[in-house]
């Protein structure tokens, strides 16, 4: 899937063999804590998930993975590069809204939503490949295309969290096949995808 790019979710079963290959081939690693960006090292691009770390400094990340408003609160000025982290509720869609006004008022550079498939599916029935396709509709119907006219803020990247679900090569066919194809406001609008993976990277 060329219009996918890649992001690497780093952990304790990442080899510094493979950072080393994911590095040089410009790869976006996300990092959770201090000792991940140190293995990570720059010049990679390093996304600071904010939701597992005790405290943002600079220095450390190009951009940032917020849940919370709190967290979009800590983030230094001037601000950094945003990614908001949303799941699918009402209270989700009111915290999100306010994070959009946050970055709008503090003049934060947004750089895209992020989800997680597991908050888009039925919690009792394992989510699928189909999953996505019903996420992506949820977050371009309720967030990106309303946001954008309140706020005049283009989001101009989702990023798709599909660690638990994207372990094999035959999955990213279905992805392709059965998912993001059939989501009109990818086929329609063209955004800029972006796939967290850790396992498929992991067997390599």
């Amino acid at each position: 899937m060329p219009y996918v790019r890649p992001c690497y979710s780093v952990s304790r079963a990442s080899s510094p063999e493979l950072i080393s290959f994911l590095r040089h081939q410009h790869i976006p690693m996300i990092c959770h804590n201090a000792k991940e960006v140190n293995v990570v090292n720059q010049p990679a691009l390093t996304i600071i998930d904010t939701n597992r770390r005790g405290s943002i400094g600079r220095g450390h990340g190009d951009e940032y993975i917020v849940h919370s408003m709190k967290q979009l609160q800590r983030l230094p000025n001037p601000g950094p590069l945003v990614w908001i982290h949303t799941t699918i509720s009402n209270q989700a869609l009111d915290e999100t809204r306010q994070m959009f006004e946050y970055v709008w008022a503090n003049k934060h550079i947004l750089n895209g939503i992020v989800f997680h498939i597991s908050n888009f599916s039925n919690p009792i029935i394992r989510p699928s490949i189909f999953s996505y396709k019903n996420a992506l509709d949820y977050v371009f119907r309720n967030m990106v295309h309303p946001f954008q006219k309140e706020y005049d803020i283009v989001t101009p990247a989702i990023m798709i969290d599909g660690r638990e679900m994207i372990t094999r090569e035959d999955h990213l066919f279905e992805l392709h096949e059965y998912a993001l194809s059939k989501c009109k406001y990818v086929t329609a609008f063209h955004p800029k995808l972006n796939l967290v993976v850790d396992r498929l990277f992991d067997v390599i």
